[in-house]
């Protein structure tokens, strides 16, 4: 027996998994068969009897069982190196010298493991028990696979105390000593990959840095939640006539200010909050002809979407009021609790309470190394829209 437990579902509730989706909630179960140890492995079935795949197991968290395959099949480490195979097929060769993601959870059919390759450093996380338990496996296999010479685990995302599991930074393998120098979108970075965002870096906007460049030649630019620079820089390079980047983390901005500084980039770094500056500016009647709104996730459960709506509003009136007749709005939304709609509402109010017209120009969203699936719809979070302040006034 592949399994030591069973999970049967409950009748009468619409269950996601029989249309594809890999999760199970807790209200799904109807009862454990067996033995089912959390971080173990568990077949599932439906309330009719019918096999549904194998998952992983967590009695601890909300979402209790998470497939990963579809037949019988044990979670070891010839599955595991199977996997990773696929993934690294998918995503082709990689250029020496630069960053980009190997592994995105579900949508590489490794639930709650994530993998980032920054030059010869890798960077995981593990965010569900199972993954956590089979780490030091992982670690092996990706060694093997890659050649890169070090393996950091960078489990400090809160996400992991649902899966009950402590947040922390480990390495793997090998010894790790900052900085790590590579090009993203054109950009020479040198980062610390044990104090960046996520793994290090916002690798799902690296193909929208070059997407938003390529709108800023002879235009002043406003990047707003600028954390590293890179949208602020991306610009500056492609020509931009000034840039300025806005973040509340001193420490961000100096990253920001090295990088700029070594690749000959004159772009003026400001430590603020941004709805009190993008206020500051239009009391004092600035403008700029190209806006950036790269904000973090304003809301991480359902609970909190109202409120986080209302704030993406007003910061929407607020960078419409500054941007001139025939300026850009690039503008992105990494919640996947805000949906298309809303966000589509979201800009038809802005523009209606602003008095301007936007038109579309440029659907944006995550890189093509964060796979989407399409029964799978966290894996698609991030949605970003390239809009142009149409100038309605007659020559």
């Amino acid at each position: 027996m592949t399994h030591p437990g069973r999970l049967i579902l409950n009748k009468g509730v619409r269950h996601r998994i029989l249309t594809g989706h890999p999760w199970v909630f807790a209200s799904e179960v109807d009862r454990i068969e067996g033995h089912a140890e959390d971080g173990g492995t568990i077949e599932i079935l439906s309330p009719k009897g019918a096999f549904l795949g194998s998952a992983i197991y967590n009695s601890r968290s909300q979402i209790v069982a998470r497939r990963y395959a579809r037949e019988s099949t044990a979670l070891d480490a010839r599955l595991l190196g199977l996997r990773l195979d696929g993934a690294l097929a998918y995503r082709g060769p990689t250029i020496p010298g630069t960053a980009r993601r190997l592994v995105w959870s579900e949508s590489d059919q490794l639930p709650g493991l994530v993998v980032d390759r920054y030059d010869d450093v890798l960077v995981l996380q593990t965010l569900t028990l199972a993954m956590s338990r089979r780490e030091a496996i992982i670690a092996d296999l990706l060694i093997q696979k890659t050649g890169c010479r070090v393996v950091l685990a960078r489990n400090d995302a809160p996400v992991r105390q649902l899966e009950g599991l402590p947040l922390e930074r480990t390495v793997l393998h090998g010894t790790y000593g900052p900085p790590t120098r590579v090009r993203i979108a054109g950009i020479g970075y040198d980062l610390d990959l044990w104090s960046g965002q996520k793994t290090g870096f916002y690798l799902d906007q690296a193909e929208n840095y070059a997407a938003v460049a390529a709108f800023a030649p002879g235009r002043r630019v406003l990047d707003c939640f600028t954390n590293q620079g890179a949208f602020a820089l991306s610009a500056r390079k492609a020509g931009a006539a000034s840039c300025r980047g806005i973040d509340q983390s001193a420490e961000a901005l100096r990253h920001a200010a090295v990088t700029a500084q070594a690749e000959g980039l004159e772009i003026a770094w400001i430590e603020g909050n941004v709805f009190d500056l993008l206020r500051h500016y239009e009391q004092n009647r600035e403008t700029f002809d190209l806006i950036v709104l790269d904000p973090p996730s304003f809301t991480k459960t359902k609970g909190n979407k109202t409120s986080a709506l209302r704030g993406y509003h007003e910061l929407h009136l607020r960078a419409l009021r500054l941007l001139t007749s025939g300026g850009i709005l690039a503008t992105f939304s990494c919640s996947h609790h805000v949906t298309a709609e809303d966000w589509a509402e979201l800009l038809q109010r802005a523009a209606s309470e602003t008095g301007v017209t936007l038109r579309l120009r440029q659907r944006l969203g995550q890189s093509s190394d964060h796979p989407i699936l399409v029964n799978v719809p966290e894996t698609g979070y991030l949605r970003g829209y390239v809009l142009e302040k149409v100038n309605e006034k007659v020559a």
